[in-house]
């Protein structure tokens, strides 16, 4: 599971602002070890991962794309779509998105997610649902809140529903020569007796190096 545009791995999904321009671009990279929302998507003994993907952005906001990463024995490959707005120093934005794998037996999600912004400071709620194969879907939330400061970021995010878990994560990025580089630190709780916890349960540094070009 991922979320959509890449250069601060860790902020909170589906919170840019609204795109100024028309066009398309693709991005490249690596990450340490791949995390998101307080899980090792990667596996235990941090497996660096390859990433890329393909946007597409409107100037009224509107956008689409999609986003693959290595895995150690699997490729997730995600699709999104949704709108991104803001007026005055208030942003907004709605979307959906699916996390997939060409592993099938991986199972796959779905959400639609909403955000919101004034500020440095942006909140997000996401509704999902989980399909494996041979087992119940599972229905999930995420609410996540960040803040910002000069490429400094805070995240705390928080699951719910069906599933349970939450994490804190402190992170930093910046661009030098073309680069997008970023470094996060990942603490997750450890309640190990949560019925059906969706974070890790280790601390964990990671680091990411990412490229973007505009196509037209």
């Amino acid at each position: 599971m991922k979320k959509f545009t890449k250069t601060l791995i860790a902020s909170a999904l589906l919170t840019a602002s609204a795109a100024s321009f028309a066009g398309v671009s693709a991005n490249v990279g690596a990450m340490s070890d791949y995390w998101y929302r307080g899980l090792d998507q990667s596996g235990d003994g941090g497996n660096a991962s390859m990433m890329g993907g393909l946007d597409y952005e409107s100037e009224m906001g509107f956008y689409a794309g999609t986003w693959l990463a290595s895995l150690p024995s699997d490729l997730e490959y995600d699709l999104y779509a949704g709108y991104n707005g803001s007026i005055e120093d208030f942003s907004y934005g709605v979307g959906i998105i699916g996390y997939y794998y060409d592993e099938s037996a991986t199972g796959e999600y779905f959400e639609y997610n909403l955000s919101a912004g004034y500020g440095p400071i942006s909140v997000g709620y996401n509704i999902g649902t989980y399909e494996s194969p041979g087992a119940a879907d599972v229905d999930y939330t995420f609410a996540s809140i960040t803040g910002e400061y000069e490429g400094a970021y805070l995240t705390y995010g928080v699951y719910g529903d069906e599933v349970d878990g939450s994490y804190f994560e402190a992170g930093y990025g910046m661009t030098y020569e073309g680069l997008d580089m970023s470094v996060a630190a990942i603490f997750p709780d450890d309640d190990s007796s949560a019925t059906n916890n969706w974070v890790s349960d280790s601390d964990q540094l990671t680091f990411t190096i990412s490229k973007s070009f505009d196509l037209f």
